[in-house]
């Protein structure tokens, strides 16, 4: 049999080598036509498979998971959901901060079984499931990377369509800045072949048009660039010190020289650090030397910091530093977390004003630490990122300093603190852009169509219109055919 139903114990074992049970005929359909695995709710891995990463969307009950095991298979998926009006998911990573990538309405079609890497003369071409850890590592051996995210379990698709800012950026461009070419199911179950020559209003929208809008990516081909060892840096000053330390780095950061990205964070410690101050700092990675890279920071190491620390690693450790794990198998490994997000663009440098609120509000949420820990991230941006014009792909936010990302995180089964978040959100109004990164997509942001894509909408409304007529592949936040 050409595939497989994944179904939970039942009194009879077929001899295809799957259990059957009381599943309805049209996931017997798809399971017969695919050569990968569905996995429908009375199926014994069904309760691990239909999580996200973010346990906030646990309670999602898809009628089924289809597990693609090539483009072939996502396209007959396609035409399956088609001929039996049923609504169809893409999950790569299942990281989607709102928990797009699941519905308990249909089907996820999941794509983490492409995962390939394969490297030649100065491309790419990545499985659409490929977790970003694994990437790197493949990579590694030939000595390239793409630029590209620090989640480990991120998955390629969703990090791509989106637009995909990392440690590489400043310097190499986001992930979609460096796409070649992209493999696409679209909702008539064709793969597309889309680039610069083929298709190119489709491949213009996939570079930062969001993932789960226009069809589901099978592949992409990417350029890839040389690395070796790359040195990185840490700061940390007392929370006495923070306006100075946002000062110099709002002011440093996103007029370093290419080859430096870097983050800011502010943060509380949560339940464990009630009564504390929260903590302040800075990391980010150079392309160039450890001795560079001391002389480079000193407006940060100026500003009274207690600590600081700069080293050299080769590329691959580097990319398992920010990862937080010690190897690929660790990371891969993974795990839940639970949070919500937002975030905002700063396009002029934030007032006192600005910086004191965000100051004032992780003071008041250090002192009710116990509904979880909150996070300001903010990533610099400038360099390659913003010497691409904001017409020229779909990514439209390439006139910023640096973006911010704010995040109330809790331990599963409590609540977190959502009003302290909102409460934050509001009051930063005055003091940024009104957009926001799409890769951060937030349910709750009603003026979405500007914040995501801005000038760029319009076009990406008439690419969707096009190619997906029917509104097949929708959400909540998904591109419209129509304004």
């Amino acid at each position: 049999m050409a595939g497989g139903l994944a179904l939970g114990a039942g009194a009879v074992e077929a001899l295809s080598g799957f259990r059957l049970d009381t599943a309805s005929g049209p996931f017997r359909e798809l399971a017969r036509e695919i050569k990968g695995t569905v996995v429908t709710p009375s199926s014994s891995g069904y309760a691990k498979d239909k999580l996200s990463y973010n346990t906030r969307f646990d309670g999602a009950h898809p009628r089924a998971i289809a597990y693609c095991a090539s483009a072939e298979d996502v396209q007959k998926t396609v035409r399956w959901a088609y001929k039996h009006g049923i609504r169809i998911v893409p999950r790569s990573g299942g990281h989607s901060y709102a928990g797009y990538s699941s519905t308990s309405s249909g089907v996820v079609v999941d794509v983490s079984r492409l995962k390939g890497v394969h490297a030649s003369a100065g491309t790419a071409t990545v499985g659409a499931g490929a977790h970003l850890i694994d990437v790197y590592a493949r990579l590694d051996p030939h000595g390239v990377t793409i630029p590209a995210g620090s989640c480990p379990t991120v998955g390629i698709a969703g990090l791509a369509l989106g637009g995909g800012v990392g440690l590489a950026g400043r310097k190499l461009g986001l992930t979609s800045d460096n796409l070649v070419a992209v493999s696409l199911v679209t909702a008539d179950g064709k793969l597309l072949e889309c680039s610069a020559h083929e298709h190119p209003d489709l491949f213009w929208a996939c570079r930062g048009g969001g993932g789960g809008n226009f069809g589901i990516a099978a592949s992409f081909r990417f350029r890839t660039h040389q690395v070796g060892n790359v040195s990185y840096y840490r700061v940390i000053w007392p929370w006495s010190n923070a306006t100075a330390a946002l000062k110099a780095w709002q002011g440093f950061a996103p007029h370093a020289p290419d080859e430096l990205f870097s983050t800011f964070f502010m943060g509380t410690t949560g339940p464990k650090g009630q009564g504390t101050e929260p903590a302040v700092g800075s990391g980010g990675q150079f392309f160039g030397s450890q001795a560079e890279l001391t002389n480079l920071i000193a407006p940060l190491t100026s500003a009274g910091p207690t600590h600081v620390t700069v080293g050299t690693l080769s590329y691959m450790d580097a990319m398992l530093r920010w990862a937080g794990c010690h190897s690929v198998p660790e990371c891969d490994a993974g795990g839940q977390l639970t949070f919500k997000g937002k975030s905002d663009y700063v396009n002029q440098p934030l007032s006192d004003t600005g910086i004191a609120t965000l100051q004032s509000a992780l003071e008041a949420n250090q002192a009710n630490a116990s509904l979880g820990r909150a996070q300001l991230i903010s990533d610099s941006y400038g360099g390659a990122i913003n010497r691409v014009h904001p017409s020229e792909t779909a990514f439209v936010h390439r006139n910023s300093l640096f973006s911010i990302q704010y995040v109330s995180a809790w331990n599963g089964g409590g609540s977190g603190d959502l009003q302290w978040l909102k409460n934050l959100y509001a009051a930063m109004r005055p003091h940024v852009s009104g957009f926001a990164y799409q890769n951060y997509i937030d349910p709750d942001l009603h003026t979405w169509k500007h914040a995501y894509y801005g000038s760029n909408f319009k076009r990406l409304v008439a690419v969707k219109r096009k190619y997906d007529p029917h509104d097949t592949f929708r959400f909540a936040q998904s591109i419209p055919t129509r304004v």
